[in-house]
């Protein structure tokens, strides 16, 4: 526990750092068109519950990708991260992209079997053995607390990598997302995760009486 707090002092002064977008990917990779990151926050019964980042994207040939990783406390104390990986085809009509109140309507490309998120630095996330893809047509495992926080941090300053393979057998399609956040935006993730590390105190000195 001490190490995922000082993880938090360290992230709270993650916008001092100036990321570095690379211009050209490897063989294989590419970089998605539209991007946007974006914090995403979670409270219960007025206390901070979970905190994370939303990356979406759009392939060369149609393919909507967004990844979310969060990290989160239960009301038990329990800490953990989710991995969440959706891709999906925009259905097309006369070229342009069809939509259904309002949003782009999509199509399930079906189950993906994996998939991996990267920073550019090397930083993942630890996925529990029993973490278990499980959610319609997305991949979303559970993972290791300490370790969300590092990729959670690096991807708010660093270049980072999404891997998915809809067939084993296959290689992995992996794309490389190159915008950084904002100042806003880090901003609101610093508030958020300061407000999270607060309930984590908070739940530790109930526990310690």
């Amino acid at each position: 526990m001490k190490y995922g707090i000082l993880l938090f002092g360290v992230l709270l002064s993650a916008h001092a750092y100036a990321g570095t977008a690379l211009s050209t990917t490897p063989a294989g990779e590419e970089i998605p068109l539209n991007q946007n990151l974006a914090v995403v926050d979670y409270f219960s019964d007025g206390r901070q519950t979970g905190c994370g980042l939303r990356a979406t994207g759009e392939s060369s040939d149609g393919l909507r990708l967004n990844v979310l990783i969060t990290v989160f406390q239960k009301e038990t104390g329990h800490t953990f991260g989710v991995i969440k990986v959706v891709a999906r085809k925009a259905n097309m009509k006369d070229g342009a992209p069809v939509l259904k109140d309002g949003q782009i309507a999509d199509s399930s490309l079906g189950k993906i079997q994996k998939a991996w998120v990267t920073s550019g630095s090397g930083k993942q996330a630890f996925i529990y053995k029993d973490g278990g893809s499980s959610h319609s047509d997305a991949y979303m495992v559970n993972t290791e607390f300490s370790s969300t926080v590092d990729l959670l941090l690096a991807m708010s300053r660093e270049n980072f990598k999404v891997g998915l393979n809809r067939n084993e057998s296959g290689p992995d399609e992996v794309f490389q997302f190159d915008k950084q956040l904002d100042r806003n935006e880090s901003d609101k993730l610093s508030l958020c995760m300061k407000k999270l590390r607060t309930a984590m105190e908070e739940n530790k000195s109930r526990e310690s009486f």
